[in-house]
C-alpha cells in the first residue's frame, strides 16, 4: 500500500483517487505523523438489479408457467363464502346519487 504525503495527495488528487479505486485504499500522512485512509465508498445495489438470464423459453412456455403457478395458489387458498349485499331501503345508489322515483 502506498503512502502519500499531504502535499503529494493535494497535487495529484485524481491519481490518488484512481489508485484507491484500484487497490481499495490509500494512506495520506501529515507532517505531524497523523495518517488518514482514503478508500472508495461501496455502492448499495438494488436487490432487484439482476443480470439477464438466457433460458431460451418461448412466450407460450412462460405463460404456461405463470398460469400453473396461479392455479397452485388458488388451490392452496381457503374458500370463503360471501354474502349477497342487501340493497338499502333508501333510494341511493352505490355512488351516493339519488334515484328518481318512477312516475
Amino acid at each position: 500500500m502506498i503512502v502519500y504525503t499531504y502535499s503529494e495527495a493535494r497535487q495529484n488528487l485524481a491519481g490518488l483517487l484512481d489508485r484507491a479505486a484500484e487497490e481499495g485504499e490509500v494512506l495520506i500522512q501529515r507532517r505531524d505523523g497523523q495518517t488518514f485512509v482514503v478508500k472508495p465508498q461501496t455502492r448499495d445495489a438494488s436487490p432487484l438489479d439482476v443480470g439477464k438470464v438466457n433460458v431460451r423459453l418461448t412466450q407460450r412456455e412462460i405463460l404456461d408457467a405463470i398460469y400453473e403457478g396461479r392455479e397452485r395458489l388458488a388451490e392452496d387458498r381457503p374458500t370463503y363464502q360471501t354474502r349477497k349485499r342487501r340493497r338499502s331501503p333508501d333510494l341511493t345508489t352505490r355512488r351516493g346519487r339519488i334515484k328518481r322515483a318512477p312516475k
